[in-house]
């Protein structure tokens, strides 16, 4: 059954909600004290957040991000920050950064010891991009990031976040592609395995364009195989990382089944995961994300 990625679907979207290791050296000696990551989460007393919208980590019209800097003492240079890099949602071809707006805003009033990257990707469709140019742009958005690191004090440990096509590709780059440590994925009603009929056949938008044949650039018939790479359910194995992920219980355009699958192969893997689904919910979350914010953190403090 076709489900359409309306306008209407679009525009609830964008109403979601009204919304590593740092090391402290004692001054008596050069012993290093190793910090949990609740720890690291909630240091340095942050006071605010400086913003810089639109900086670009490649050449692409596309590859830009915002970036949210924690305020905090700046006289202890050992305590650094933890990334949090967030992947916006739009059927993989559509929307962009500003969709996260309102969610960035849920996390900076908690003053979390986190570097906050608002990033956008290339487009599905557009300029014959596809699943692994999309990859390829994290690359290059990680490779740009190292070269922050000593002037945003920033630490190794990297989250992951990322809403329906963008938690597919957080899952899909941390599970596959990532040439780096990711600490934590929080996804948020994302595909998982776009082999699934339904997927595969039911995600469409206002122009009767099928999101996942823009994302692949063939149909599911024509190249099997490939829907497989691009599902993240078929890579998850023991050293996959800390995942949460988050399901509305009436979401008909990506189901909370995509969800169940994947949390039990992490669970049989014996990987620190976390499946919630949110009763009432549909595809957009909406005035439940405050709630959600809070149990994706009380997640990620957990992670080893």
């Amino acid at each position: 059954m076709k489900t359409l990625y309306t306008s209407a679907i679009i525009l609830s979207f964008l109403g979601l909600v009204s919304c590593s290791n740092f090391d402290i050296i004692s001054p008596l000696n050069s012993n290093k004290k190793v910090i949990s990551f609740e720890e690291k989460l909630t240091a340095n007393n942050v006071q605010g957040y400086e913003v810089k919208f639109d900086q670009s980590y490649g050449e692409n019209r596309f590859q830009k991000y915002d970036i949210y800097t924690p305020k905090i003492d700046t006289s202890n240079a050992n305590l650094k920050s933890v990334s949090m890099v967030m992947i916006h949602g739009g059927g993989w071809s559509i929307l962009d950064k500003s969709f996260l707006n309102s969610v960035v805003e849920q996390y900076k009033k908690r003053n979390l010891n986190l570097t906050i990257f608002n990033i956008n990707h290339r487009l599905a469709g557009i300029d014959e991009v596809r699943f692994a140019d999309i990859m390829k742009d994290f690359d290059i958005f990680f490779e740009h990031h190292d070269s922050l690191k000593t002037n945003l004090n920033l630490s190794d440990d990297v989250i992951l976040w990322g809403y329906s096509s963008g938690g597919h590709l957080a899952l899909s780059y941390a599970y596959q592609f990532s040439k780096i440590k990711i600490k934590a994925v929080a996804a948020f009603v994302a595909p998982t395995d776009l082999t699934d009929d339904y997927i595969h056949q039911g995600i469409f938008d206002d122009k009767n364009r099928n999101l996942t044949e823009l994302l692949i650039g063939k149909p599911y018939s024509e190249n099997p195989d490939a829907y497989q790479e691009a599902s993240p359910y078929y890579f998850a194995n023991g050293n996959s990382t800390s995942t949460i992920l988050i399901y509305g219980g009436n979401d008909n355009l990506v189901k909370k089944e995509q969800g169940e699958k994947l949390n039990a192969v992490l669970k049989s893997k014996k990987v620190k995961t976390e499946y919630l689904v949110i009763p009432g919910a549909t595809h957009d979350l909406g005035d439940k994300m405050d709630g959600i914010t809070d149990d994706v953190i009380s997640f990620m403090k957990n992670v080893k």
